[in-house]
């Protein structure tokens, strides 16, 4: 059963989500669960080219335009996060906002104020794998080039 183990983003998904050595995160996945108009979670997945640690309680997402998710976000903001990765399993909580940009990148953007942290780990039974997938029709330094771009914007959605 997960437990509360703060307000503060842990040293593992900060890292992850810092926006520093993309490579590493290069095929990883990330579950983020909205709420529907009809109150029904709604998952999506979104990779560490998307989401951008800003400090230990705040994140930045960069979504594409006109998603389910982001009419979520916008209308009702929470927001859940599932972080998995060798011997970690942490869900993230928090409360959304649309930033308002002047439009140099394609994307909504939404900062997430962290509520909770909690750590759903058993022991005996570490998590060794996290969701994968792979690049079919775009090579990998490209996708790298535009998380970089979308990640430094989100930094600075306003320049």
């Amino acid at each position: 059963m997960p437990r509360v183990v703060g307000t503060m983003l842990p040293p593992e998904v900060k890292s992850a989500f810092d926006g520093n050595d993309l490579e590493s995160q290069m095929g990883l996945g990330y579950v983020v669960v909205t709420v529907d108009e009809d109150g029904s979670p709604r998952s999506s997945m979104l990779s560490a080219g998307e989401i951008l640690a800003l400090d230990d309680v705040t994140l930045r997402l960069a979504l594409w335009p006109d998603t389910n998710t982001g009419r979520n976000l916008a209308d009702r903001g929470s927001f859940l996060l599932c972080y998995v990765g060798r011997g970690v399993v942490c869900y993230v909580r928090g409360t959304a906002h649309k930033l308002h940009h002047k439009g140099q990148m394609e994307v909504e953007a939404f900062e997430i104020e962290v509520i909770s942290t909690e750590d759903d780990q058993h022991p005996g039974l570490p998590t060794n794998k996290t969701i994968t997938f792979d690049c079919v029709g775009i090579e990998e330094a490209t996708l790298l080039k535009e998380w970089r771009a979308r990640l430094s914007w989100l930094r600075d959605p306003e320049a």
